[in-house]
């Protein structure tokens, strides 16, 4: 069953709840609104990506997104055309890590991440929409290449027609780090390219 992602707030990101909750506490940040506090002091958010804390990459056209993780065995078929790769992005994980919309980090509220494989609400209408997934992976450093790919013949709503694939390689150390926001080197929109 592929895992659909909703993206109300026109981006994904990727973070290890622990990893995530270690870095607040050492950086003494205790307010919830993650994302304005990254915005607002740019050498922690450079320092955040350094460290492997997250991987914030947008904008992106606000629609749902099939997300698979290559290291649980996951690919796109034939049925699909790669638009974008992009390499060596840090993370570190903590046992398991999370793929969801960059507005959970709005207002973040760890405890939604606790108990749960995923995180989803409801629409006005009664569809769920999804915007976090967990996965289980081993802890420790990697590198994370993302790939985009837009599906060769359009299907109908509901059906995505866009998606993501992430593939983690284990490192020992971090040299270096590469900023998703830099956006004269980086396009993370597929759904805008033909």
């Amino acid at each position: 069953m592929d895992r659909i992602l909703g993206t109300a707030s026109y981006g994904i990101c990727l973070f290890s709840l622990d990893v995530l909750e270690d870095f607040l506490k050492k950086e003494k940040v205790r307010s919830k609104k993650l994302l304005k506090n990254f915005q607002d002091n740019h050498k922690r958010y450079l320092t955040s990506l350094a460290e492997g804390i997250w991987i914030p990459f947008l904008p992106i056209n606000s629609i749902e997104y099939i997300v698979k993780l290559e290291n649980c065995n996951q690919t796109f078929d034939d049925e699909w055309e790669g638009k974008i790769v992009y390499h060596d992005f840090n993370i570190e994980v903590k046992d398991t890590l999370w793929i969801a919309d960059v507005g959970s980090f709005y207002t973040f509220n760890k405890n939604e991440y606790l108990e749960n494989d995923e995180i989803s609400y409801q629409t006005l209408d009664g569809e769920t929409v999804y915007s976090g997934f967990r996965y289980n992976v081993s802890s420790g450093k990697y590198l994370v290449s993302i790939k985009g790919y837009a599906r060769k013949k359009k299907l109908d709503y509901p059906n995505a027609n866009f998606g993501f694939l992430f593939s983690l390689v284990k490192v020992n150390e971090f040299e270096g780090f590469n900023d998703p926001r830099e956006d004269e080197k980086y396009n993370f929109n597929v759904a805008r390219m033909d």
